[in-house]
């Protein structure tokens, strides 16, 4: 076929599958269109026109971020957030107002942080202690082992040669061969760190810019091992390597002090509601974790889904709208420690599960809400394309099919119950403020704010009124995949 021909015919076909056209700002998208709004009387009319005319959310975030600040689980900070929060709740008009306690385990308090190469340049490395990691009690002196290399083979000779090193995780071949044979000489590569006796453990920040990136949870890690232990500037690593393989040694000086607390502590989650008008027993939730992580104050990793979330059923509730079921907000703790909060609730209300309608979760960051992941629940679609129908021409369309086990969802859609995950622009999330230092108010996209309160509040309203009931499913999780927290 010509290439001109053939150009033609693909445009053809991509024009033919391509979506309608999303109307910007009640601006008609061709010539000799008109635009149409909403019936301004309908319930949903109502919330969205709340939201942009009377919108909280914005100034609640700053008030959460700059005011309480960092909402590590298990510290003082995050408790406090949680009062603020329940006192939002009654002011709006919610109900059955409340807060649920688990046992969570040791709370963690970072301290002192500093880290040089000795010798050499004697650079001052950007560091920042893995949360739940013990503290070296002082500086710290050894000599750096780099574990990575061009093949596992390569990497399994250091088996034997890691004993009071300073291990520094590097860059792992790429897949080859047989994943089972690769999976199994990892296990033995990682069992070796854990029961050789090293002396400390780094890993590199995978952000650039001097951007940091934190994980750790009281329950430990299945491949880190329980020494002391940071990471990394990323370009502070790069120096690392470079020494390291011009040199062939290195030594560095530690120094942590952060420290868990010597008994166990409870964490909590906090809940409102809207009671519905005809089947109160019914619920759609609508969640998002207050916890965040120390280095910065926890803005868009998730303030942004606790205050979008607390907006969309304050909107509700101010335009007067009579949900038929109840819909109820839970304000998580412990996902960044592997989603202990969710876990919790799901525990505690297992005999109620059964009577839960959909629960939709908040936790990607400030980027505008394109959509929900269908979790792989092909049979839910049509449910949710009807539920988020009014909000097509803000641009909420997409219903993907993927899954996911990183978030609040995932202990509901394990239960069978119909859950789904917010789908957002990334905007600068994982280069930038994800875990990281830079998880400020600055970053924060106003509009996009208050576009994902009105999508939340929107979708909850319309699955909260329709005739149906979604089917229950369980879900299988992959036992061996590891999470990828939010």
């Amino acid at each position: 076929m010509p290439r001109f021909l053939f150009l033609l015919a693909a445009s053809t076909v991509l024009l033919a599958q391509a979506p309608a056209p999303v109307l910007m700002n009640g601006k008609p998208t061709r010539e000799g269109a008109e635009y149409v709004a909403a019936a301004p009387t309908s319930s949903t009319a109502k919330v969205m026109a709340e939201i942009k005319d009377h919108g909280q959310a914005v100034a609640n975030l700053q008030d959460l971020c700059d005011e309480i600040g960092p909402r590590l689980t298990g510290s003082e900070r995050l408790v406090l957030a949680h009062t603020w929060m329940e006192a939002r709740m009654q002011a709006y008009g919610l109900v059955n107002v409340h807060r649920e306690a688990y046992d969570f385990g040791p709370s963690w308090t970072r301290g002192v942080e500093t880290a040089r190469i000795i010798g050499h340049n004697g650079l001052n490395l950007q560091v920042a202690q893995m949360a739940w990691s013990p503290a070296t009690h002082g500086p710290l002196k050894g000599e750096v082992v780099l574990l990575g290399g061009k093949t596992l083979d390569e990497m399994l000779g250091l088996i034997g040669h890691l004993k009071g090193k300073i291990v520094l995780l590097g860059s792992f071949p790429k897949s080859e061969g047989d994943p089972k044979g690769r999976r199994e000489k990892m296990m033995k590569l990682f069992a070796a760190v854990r029961s050789e006796g090293i002396a400390a453990f780094l890993m590199g920040s995978e952000k650039e810019g001097g951007f940091l990136t934190m994980t750790g949870s009281p329950k430990g890690s299945r491949f880190i091992p329980n020494v002391p232990a940071a990471f990394v500037n990323k370009e502070h690593v790069n120096v690392l390597k470079r020494l390291l393989e011009k040199h062939g040694s290195l030594e560095l000086e530690l120094n942590l002090g952060g420290a868990a607390s010597e008994k166990p502590v409870q964490a909590y989650n906090s809940i409102g509601e809207i009671r519905g008008s005809q089947k109160p027993n019914e619920v759609v939730i609508l969640g998002a974790h207050l916890d965040s992580w120390d280095l910065g104050t926890g803005a868009t990793d998730n303030g942004t889904g606790s205050v979008a979330v607390l907006e969309a059923l304050r909107a509700i509730q101010a335009s007067g709208a009579k949900p038929r079921r109840t819909i109820r907000v839970v304000l998580f703790s412990g996902e960044e420690q592997g989603i202990f909060g969710s876990k919790a609730y799901v525990k505690t209300h297992e005999a109620e599960l059964k009577d839960i309608q959909a629960v939709l979760i908040d936790d990607l960051g400030t980027g505008k809400i394109r959509g929900f992941a269908m979790e792989g629940r092909e049979e839910l679609r049509p449910f949710m394309a009807a539920a988020i129908a009014p909000l097509n021409e803000m641009g909420v369309r997409e219903l993907p099919l993927e899954q996911s086990e990183d978030s609040d969802h995932a202990p509901f859609m394990e239960a069978g119950v119909p859950a789904f995950f917010s789908i957002q622009d990334d905007e600068d999330y994982f280069t930038t403020t994800h875990h990281s230092q830079a998880d400020t108010f600055e970053h924060v996209k106003p509009e996009a704010l208050n576009e994902g309160a009105t999508a939340m509040a929107v979708t909850a309203l319309e699955l909260a009124n329709i005739d149906a009931r979604l089917p229950h499913k369980a879900v299988e999780k992959d036992a061996n995949k590891a999470p990828a927290g939010h």
